[in-house]
């Protein structure tokens, strides 16, 4: 009788784990879109489109499709329904990662700024760009008044590349 309560303790800890990961990859990428979509409607400029997405979205959603298929593998060869659920977790979380990519991944360049996951950030804010110190891999962008946010080493370089042909131009300007 332990057994089956654990197990049923276990099962639902894994299905709300699952639940979540999809909401809130869901509700981070609509909420992206939706400032996005706010931004260059208000702002009718021109911008350069930097990603670097798609390598990392196709790895998870292959993950997601296999897990999909091994959890109905499970579910109907063996009837084990905590390896099912396992792996649909699996899936779950694979999915919130690809919409996560679609999010941080991304970005839109313009001529005083960029957008950013959730908001435009201009060049002149930015105090800033280091390599993360310790165990998780990525560049740091500090900012003057938001706060800081970890990008991919392509990323930085390419603020750091925008940062400086922003301050040439300036210099011309003057």
């Amino acid at each position: 009788m332990n057994g089956e309560v654990l197990s049923i303790v276990v099962f639902l800890a894994l299905f709300g784990f699952g639940i979540y990961e999809m909401y809130r990859g869901v509700k981070q990428l609509m909420e992206h879109n939706k400032n996005r979509k706010e931004y260059m409607e208000n702002h009718n400029k021109p911008y350069d489109f930097f990603e670097e997405y798609k390598l990392w979205f196709t790895i998870y959603s292959g993950v997601a499709v296999f897990s999909i298929g091994a959890c109905i593998y499970q579910a109907v060869n063996y009837q084990d329904w905590m390896y099912a659920m396992g792996f649909l977790v699996l899936a779950a979380c694979c999915v919130s990662f690809a919409m996560d990519c679609l999010v941080k991944r991304r970005a839109w360049f313009y001529e005083e700024g960029f957008f950013y996951e959730k908001k435009f950030y201009r060049y002149r804010s930015v105090a800033r760009v280091s390599k993360t110190t310790g165990f998780k891999p990525g560049y740091d962008v500090n900012f003057m008044k938001d706060p800081s946010m970890i990008v991919t080493k392509k990323m930085a370089f390419e603020i750091q590349k925008r940062i400086e042909a922003y301050k040439a131009n300036k210099k011309k300007g003057k």
